[in-house]
């Protein structure tokens, strides 16, 4: 799948416009190593880098195409309402931060005229780790290995 380089402001502004916010999965090759939106790695470690938001809505959407493989179709408004986002779906809206920050961390990306989440989530790289407080830290490359290994992956540990 093709995707487009966009500045943030860039992506916040194309999210904003789509009052009707066509989603697909993203590219498999891209993403073949890494875990579930939903696995326990991904709530533990990246919610300390991305917050609620963003996890919340990245499962979210994990869930309905998980239904609907080929894509789905949603509301800006619905997805904040269903998220306790509110109603507000303009270009500083916490719908459109939310799905920005995704984006910006490349667990999504603007794939020409839809919104392509990743189907999995790679560990966080050795800078996302120094954001970590210091108990996930000291935990991070001992979790790593054991979810790694309880979801079938081998990861490479810094």
């Amino acid at each position: 799948m093709r995707t487009t380089t966009a500045t943030g402001a860039e992506t916040a502004m194309w999210i904003s416009e789509h009052e009707s916010l066509p989603v697909v999965w993203n590219d498999p090759t891209i993403g073949a190593v890494g875990f579930d939106p939903r696995s326990p790695y991904v709530e533990i470690y990246w919610l300390a880098v991305l917050g609620p938001s963003s996890i919340l809505a990245v499962r979210r959407l994990a869930d309905w195409l998980d239904g609907k493989p080929s894509g789905i179709e949603i509301t800006l408004e619905d997805l904040a309402q269903s998220l306790g986002l509110g109603r507000s779906t303009g270009r500083y809206s916490p719908i459109v931060r939310t799905l920005q920050r995704l984006v910006i961390f490349d667990l999504a990306a603007i794939a020409w005229d839809s919104y392509a989440l990743r189907r999995t989530i790679p560990p966080l790289s050795v800078r996302h780790q120094r954001q970590l407080p210091d108990d996930l830290a000291a935990r991070h490359d001992d979790d790593l290995r054991r979810l790694g290994a309880e979801a079938g992956l081998n990861p490479v540990v810094h």
